[in-house]
């Protein structure tokens, strides 16, 4: 069921009414410490957290197509890369649409669709990511723990496939 403006908006409101006892789901002890260490790790810089936490946990349906989430792994913390600022409660797909990868602050590479990502298993924490727009949605292609060893890869990648973007 899509819901209107209207009604989204009132849904809104009903969210931050909310008592956690009363939602559907039991959540972890740790997962809101869990959760706010993840999104602080992913960029989002807000004094609002608990307000932000609140509406993500009750939140149904995506703020920006109102489809309703299909699981919990659906629902995404969707913020400026360059800013950190919040913008809204989105499912993937839109997440992914609205992706800014090239404004990302942990993207040291200064290579345009490689980027550094947390990686506890890697040896030095962190693994490399190339990602590459493909009919209007950005799709991580190959990651690798060898910075020299990923862009050879990306620039061969990006002839073979006619990409120059």
């Amino acid at each position: 069921m899509d819901l209107n403006k209207i009604d989204f908006l009132i849904y809104n409101l009903i969210l931050h009414t909310t008592n956690m006892s009363d939602l559907p789901f039991e959540l972890n002890k740790h997962h809101k410490t869990f959760t706010k260490r993840n999104w602080k790790i992913q960029g989002l810089i807000t004094d609002k957290f608990d307000e932000i936490y609140n509406n993500y946990i009750n939140a149904k349906y995506c703020e920006l197509c109102n489809k309703q989430f299909k699981n919990t792994r659906d629902r995404q913390m969707e913020h400026n890369h360059e800013t950190g600022e919040f913008r809204n409660i989105v499912c993937r797909s839109c997440n992914h649409l609205k992706a800014d990868y090239k404004f990302l602050t942990h993207n040291t590479s200064g290579y345009r669709g490689i980027s550094k990502r947390l990686d506890k298993q890697m040896k030095q924490g962190f693994r490399w990511v190339f990602i590459a727009s493909i009919n209007g949605k950005n799709k991580q292609i190959k990651t690798s723990g060898n910075f020299d060893k990923l862009v050879e890869f990306a620039e061969k990648w990006k002839k073979d496939n006619n990409y120059y973007k």
